[in-house]
């Protein structure tokens, strides 16, 4: 009982006070009543669980915080302990805040009992441990990381007495040289010496530098190990200064790098394979920019030309209408079919040309002999009028390329040894082959009008003509074409002529794209 207002007022002021430390606290201040269902909880217990006052109120902290990871048997035990009136000290467990995240908790819960010893509330203060306890598995980890490496490192060391001239060293340093403990040198020099012999100048000159002017000693060196197997170790010491004299190192490390050099060598051969991709995809970008433009130019002033002819001469034919001229009108009629038919030959060229580079190549041995053939007999039938004469298909041999796309090429090729000789007696055709370790280089000459070598760097472009001569058939796609199909096969396509004198082409096609198999046929040997 209390005596006096003062004492009354005194009291009142402490439990102020109290209340605001408990609020206040970091730790999570949990009051419950005999049944354990919750009365009171302060502001930290609402931060860390997510569960305000109003919530959690009445309800049973266990079933409320409890969740997969919770251990019921800790929890049992906290059970027991209350039940049976008793206090709950340092006991650990996991609890759930309200948005389903796991927690780590420390408990401390004390009984309030009356005046006859019986448990009226509890006192719960618990501690969220979570970042402790995430701090001290990451600290585990990381030791037993740090002792596993230093296992993997296999980092040895060597100790030397200068006045005995005698050395010592771990035994990691006997299972870097492959020695056996009883075959250990005796000396550092000793121990030099299974420095490979390129590497020997190099270790006697880093080391007159140590002792000159008693900079530390750090360098990698290729050993060779007692049973014959080379290595890399990293050989590093400090020398001792004297007064104005230096000391070789008294003690060393030997580590062994191997593992690092082969990576280091791993990592180089895969760059300079990386640095042959990116030069490779590189050209194909330049190849594909010279396409675009191709296609530009062919859009800009190819295409445009006939149209220009065919509206030329509508215009004309519309006025020879108006003044009655019908035969007039007629003729300018023809001319705009003609143009337009020279309107869809170059549309199916550049059509043509365009799936030449969404197809790929698919290669197997292609007896060239029996293509070529094939594909004068297609050719001559279109020129049914003209006599020729082929010869050296037979010297021709297997090559290993895709055959449909291989039939393009000689397609383009006999046929325009056909159009440009038009104004000779017989065509001449003479095919050959040159063999070589890098592949086949094949050819193909005629008696044809030729063309001027000033045009030898642009017949292979779109729409390129080697002769102006426009009474002969072609829209200027067939050789771009041609080439774009050997490119593909890693080959290059070339052309000599003189105006007046014939043209002799050339192919060549790699053999380094063709399985290690032998090649069907003896004329491909």
């Amino acid at each position: 009982m209390l005596d006096t207002a003062n004492e009354l007022h005194d009291l009142t002021s402490w439990l102020t006070i109290l209340e605001k430390i408990v609020e206040q606290s970091a730790n999570m201040v949990v009051i419950t009543d005999a049944d354990q269902r919750i009365r009171w909880v302060n502001r930290s217990y609402t931060q860390t669980t997510g569960w305000s006052l109003d919530e959690v109120q009445g309800k049973t902290a266990g079933r409320l915080l409890h969740g997969p990871l919770t251990n019921p048997q800790v929890s049992q035990f906290v059970r027991d302990r209350l039940r049976q009136g008793l206090s709950v000290s340092g006991v650990e467990t996991i609890n759930y805040r309200k948005n389903g995240d796991p927690y780590t908790v420390m408990l401390n819960i004390e009984p309030i009992r009356d005046s006859q010893g019986q448990a009226l509330a509890y006192f719960s203060i618990q501690s969220d441990v979570s970042e402790q306890r995430a701090l001290e598995r990451t600290n585990a980890q990381l030791q037993h990381h740090l002792q596993v490496a230093q296992r993997l490192a296999r980092l040895g060391r060597v100790e030397f007495n200068a006045d005995t001239r005698s050395i010592r060293w771990s035994s990691e340093v006997y299972s870097i040289l492959e020695l056996p403990q009883d075959e250990a040198p005796k000396t550092l020099r000793a121990l030099f010496e299974f420095v490979c012999p390129e590497a020997q100048q190099d270790l006697q000159a880093r080391l007159r530098r140590v002792m000159e002017n008693g900079d530390e000693f750090d360098h990698e060196l290729p050993i060779t190990t007692h049973q014959g197997h080379r290595r890399w170790v990293r050989c590093r010491g400090v020398p001792q200064r004297q007064g104005s004299k230096v000391r070789p190192p008294d003690t060393w490390t030997i580590q062994d790098v191997t593992v690092y050099k082969e990576l280091i060598e791993q990592k180089n051969l895969n760059n300079h394979k990386l640095q042959a991709m990116v030069d490779e995809r590189t050209a194909n970008l330049a190849e594909a920019n010279q396409s675009l433009e191709a296609f530009s130019h062919a859009l800009s002033h190819d295409l445009k030309k006939p149209i220009r002819h065919m509206v030329s001469y509508a215009e004309i034919a519309q006025d020879a209408l108006l003044a009655g001229d019908v035969r007039s009108a007629q003729a300018y009629c023809q001319k705009v079919v003609a143009a337009g038919a020279r309107l869809q030959s170059l549309i199916d060229g550049l059509l043509e040309f365009s799936r030449m580079g969404r197809r790929g190549v698919t290669p197997s041995w292609v007896d060239l002999a029996e293509l070529v053939d094939d594909c004068l007999t297609e050719v001559a039938a279109s020129f049914a009028d003209r006599r020729f004469h082929a010869r050296g298909q037979d010297t021709l041999p297997d090559i290993w390329a895709d055959r449909i796309l291989l039939r393009e090429v000689w397609i383009n090729l006999i046929d325009n040894a056909f159009k440009y000789s038009r104004h000779q007696a017989v065509t001449e055709l003479v095919f050959a082959c040159t063999r070589s370790d890098s592949g086949w280089t094949l050819s193909l000459r005629d008696n044809g009008c030729g063309f001027s070598p000033a045009v030898h760097s642009h017949i292979f472009q779109m729409f390129a003509r080697a002769n102006p001569d426009d009474s002969v058939a072609g829209d200027g796609v067939g050789l771009a074409l041609c080439q774009r199909i050997v490119q593909a096969h890693g080959g290059r396509i070339w052309a000599e002529s003189v105006a007046g004198e014939g043209s002799v082409f050339h192919v060549f096609l790699p053999r380094n794209a063709a399985p290690g198999v032998a090649p069907i046929g003896g004329a491909s040997q």
